[in-house]
């Protein structure tokens, strides 16, 4: 899903689960992952149908992560506020 928001401009969402054993020692969540033969069920299937699809725990080998220092968003700087004389 896209939006956009007044602090960031365009910002996305995601459907999360529980981290697995490789994304765990990055973070606690991690994007729903779908092969390809599940995008129908993903899509057209029922509220059940996409619960079950969110709720599996991924293989650790099914995610490789690679650390980074550099931030993968900024936030927008506040403007200048006016100065009083």
């Amino acid at each position: 899903m896209r939006s956009r928001g007044n602090e960031w401009g365009p910002v996305y969402s995601g459907v999360m689960t529980d981290a697995n054993e490789a994304t765990r020692p990055v973070h606690n969540r991690m994007p729903v992952l779908l092969h390809p033969d599940e995008y129908e069920q993903w899509l057209h299937g029922s509220f059940d149908d996409a619960l079950a699809l969110q709720k599996r725990t991924f293989p650790p080998e099914l995610v490789t992560m690679e650390r980074t220092t550099k931030l993968w968003a900024k936030k927008k700087a506040a403007p200048e506020a006016p100065l009083l004389l």
